[in-house]
């Protein structure tokens, strides 16, 4: 535990940092390890198969996982249209360098020969990537062996895998081959990608990591016994989400902001005189101002209308993504983890162990409090994500306010139980507001100053002060939505801006509280309250310390008597 510290703003600040960190390498047990892959039950796309593979240490080397084993050659078309994916999805920058290439006059044989150059590279380096790609179970760990020109050796300890993905393209289904992903806490990438393996062979695997790294293996009989734990079927369900939540999931989650990057440049090229002086635009015009008879206010909602209308069609590029990705969405409770299914082109199964949840958030959008649902997500070590790089985490789509806790009630081992969400919540104190909210009218004083001697127009003065006000209702609006909720297990933090979320931090998945006072928040009682999980850092700004007293002394009373590390 840290002794207190002191910092500040002007002097030194009262900084109370209570600091618990548990080595999970110290409390693994590196022994060694054998494999023996007992009669398992797979279940592959509804169907159950058993396999007796009764098989002694090393009597098989062809299926026996303790070998280095090496991917389909199916995996280079895996890598190539990953490759070709990621180069795709990372090129948002270039589309209206092309669109405007192509108003002056693009080439279209460099294009040819470039695309042809980057598919020919692609595929050299996929065939070399599959080549060099080995990997094995050994010594209570998962190692791969890959690179191009260096070899590169990861060792996974069993311990420390977090997400277990299975995924199925659709150009993989034919054949019955899938990708396992196995995640690790705190990776930024995935420490392993295991493409084009059979079905039976991925499920197999995936169920074996799953039950190995929740068991402390310290014998060949206990390794048995573990493997012998896929016999059981001990799924249950928690949720399933129709087609219609899906579709509703996909309106109220649409990320228009990135229709706005694309389209901004490329709308920048357009003579928009030209065309709001043809003659369409003049009649179109025309119509609207006899349908409102010139009224401002018929016009206004008529141009909401409109917007509006221009958002739901672009809505549906997120509601069939949404449909692609999610639909059959299920998700099931086996053994010691939640396991997500579902995806009509691509089939995914993610699987998570409870014990690695962090923290629960559940966020509405603008758009979702029309329709009272919220998206719920189970947020893990901070690092790469299951939902990878959108930082969506594992996640429950068109969630109602009243499924929320019996959501949770069905994840028993969650970290701070069942828990409803709050109906209010009590606002951080007024003196955050009132030293911001004056902020934006000394850049605005300091224009008009300037503007005034500089013979500035009215437009002027006018654009300065509305845009000084709205910055000043953003921080009201902002200061409005920040709040907590302490309970007995957990303590709920509330933010948001025209959209709203909440955080749910389990006392117990506390590391670290670290308290923060100026001389101005001292002398008002209040204090910065900063909680510190392996998820990330979560904020209580200008709340009594009285609270925050309370936020330290529960954290330690979970804490204190739990042998289990927070991760």
């Amino acid at each position: 535990m840290d002794k207190s510290s002191t910092s500040s703003d002007h002097a030194q600040p009262v900084d109370v940092d209570i600091d618990i960190d548990i080595d999970i390498d110290e409390m693994e047990t590196n022994r060694s390890f054998a494999v023996n892959v007992a009669d398992a039950v797979k279940t592959v796309d509804g169907e159950t198969e058993k396999n007796s593979i009764d098989t002694k240490l090393n009597d098989n080397p062809t299926n026996d996982f303790q070998q280095w084993q090496a991917l389909s050659p199916w995996s280079i078309v895996s890598n190539i249209f990953s490759t070709l994916k990621n180069i795709l999805s990372n090129g948002f920058a270039i589309v209206p360098i092309v669109y405007t290439g192509w108003q002056q006059g693009f080439d279209m044989q460099w294009g040819i020969l470039a695309s042809s150059v980057l598919l020919i590279l692609v595929t050299i380096f996929a065939i070399i990537e599959w080549r060099k790609f080995r990997f094995r179970l050994h010594n209570h760990q998962l190692e791969v062996k890959r690179g191009l020109i260096f070899t590169k050796k990861d060792e996974i300890p069993l311990s420390r895998i977090q997400n277990i993905r299975y995924e199925q393209p659709f150009y993989f289904k034919p054949l019955s081959l899938g990708t396992l992903v196995i995640e690790t806490a705190g990776s930024k990438k995935d420490e392993a990608h295991l493409a084009a393996l059979d079905t039976l062979q991925a499920q197999t695997l995936k169920r074996l990591l799953l039950n190995l790294s929740h068991t402390k293996v310290t014998s060949t009989d206990e390794l048995q016994q573990a493997n012998s734990q896929q016999n059981i079927d001990n799924t249950q369900p928690i949720v399933r989400k129709s087609l219609a939540d899906l579709v509703l999931f996909g309106f109220y989650q649409n990320n228009f902001i990135w229709f706005a990057v694309i389209a901004g440049p490329i709308a920048g090229q357009i003579d928009w005189d030209k065309i709001f002086d043809s003659p369409l635009a003049q009649q179109f015009w025309l119509w609207v101002q006899q349908q409102t008879h010139q009224n401002i206010g018929l016009q206004t909602i008529m141009l909401i209308v409109a917007l509006f209308a221009i958002y739901s069609l672009f809505s549906l590029i997120s509601i069939v993504a949404a449909i692609l990705k999610y639909h059959p969405y299920q998700l099931d409770k086996h053994d010691e983890t939640i396991q997500r299914s579902g995806g009509v082109i691509s089939h995914q199964q993610d699987a998570l162990a409870i014990k690695r949840i962090q923290l629960v958030q559940v966020q509405q959008p603008a758009i979702a409090r029309l329709f009272n649902r919220w998206t719920l997500y189970f947020k893990q070590v901070k690092g790469h994500e299951v939902e990878q790089k959108t930082k969506q985490h594992m996640l429950v789509p068109s969630v109602k306010s009243t499924e929320i806790e019996s959501l949770l009630a069905s994840i028993p081992q969650l970290s701070g139980g069942a828990s409803a969400l709050p109906n209010s919540y009590k606002p951080i104190h007024i003196n955050w507001l009132t030293k911001r909210i004056v902020l934006p009218l000394f850049p605005a004083i300091v224009l008009t100053i300037v503007g005034y001697y500089g013979h500035h127009s009215l437009e002027f003065f006018e654009f300065t002060w509305f845009a000084a006000t709205m910055i000043m209702l953003a921080i009201y609006i902002r200061y409005k939505q920040w709040g907590y909720v302490v309970a007995d297990k957990v303590i709920w933090q509330h933010s948001g801006f025209f959209g709203q979320q909440w955080k749910r931090v389990a006392f117990e998945k506390v590391q670290h509280v670290k308290i923060t006072q100026t001389k101005s928040q001292k002398h008002a009682q209040l204090a910065y309250v900063e909680i510190g999980l392996a998820s990330g850092n979560v904020v209580f700004p200008y709340i009594p310390t009285s609270v925050a007293q309370q936020i330290v002394a529960q954290s330690l009373n979970a804490t204190v008597n739990n042998n289990q590390n927070w991760i």
